[in-house]
C-alpha cells in the first residue's frame, strides 16, 4: 500500500482542489436532479479513471513478469559460468600444486648433485 501512496501522495491536494468545485452545494430541492447529475458524471469519470489505471497496472505487471523471467534465466546463466570458472580454478590450483611440487623436487635433485 505505501507503495502506491508515495506515487499518489503529491498528487492528492490537486486531485482535491479539482474535485471540489465540481459539485453544487446547497439542499435546496431544485438542486437534487443537478447534484445527481454531477455524481453521475464523477462517477463516470472515475470509472474510466479506473479502468485506465487497471489496463497500466496490468502492463506494469506484464513487464514486471517478463523482467523476472529474465532476470531468472541471467542468474541460471551466471550460476552456470560460476561452477564452470570454479572447476578451471581447480584445475589451475592442482597444477600449481603440482609445479611447485616438481620444482621443489629438481631443486633437491639439482642440490643433491651439486653435492656429490
Amino acid at each position: 500500500m505505501a507503495a502506491w501512496f508515495t506515487v499518489v501522495a503529491p498528487l492528492l491536494p490537486e486531485l482535491i482542489r479539482a474535485a471540489r468545485p465540481m459539485f453544487t452545494r446547497g439542499k435546496e430541492p431544485t438542486q437534487i436532479p443537478q447534484q445527481i447529475r454531477e455524481l453521475q458524471d464523477a462517477v463516470d469519470q472515475n470509472h474510466q479513471a479506473i479502468k485506465t489505471l487497471a489496463a497500466e497496472m496490468e502492463m506494469t505487471l506484464t513487464a514486471l513478469k517478463q523482467a523476472s523471467l529474465e532476470l531468472e534465466r541471467t542468474i541460471v546463466e551466471l550460476r552456470q559460468r560460476q561452477a564452470l570458472q570454479d572447476q578451471r580454478l581447480m584445475r589451475v590450483q592442482i597444477a600449481a600444486a603440482v609445479a611447485a611440487t616438481v620444482a621443489a623436487l629438481s631443486f633437491a635433485v639439482a642440490a643433491y648433485a651439486l653435492a656429490t
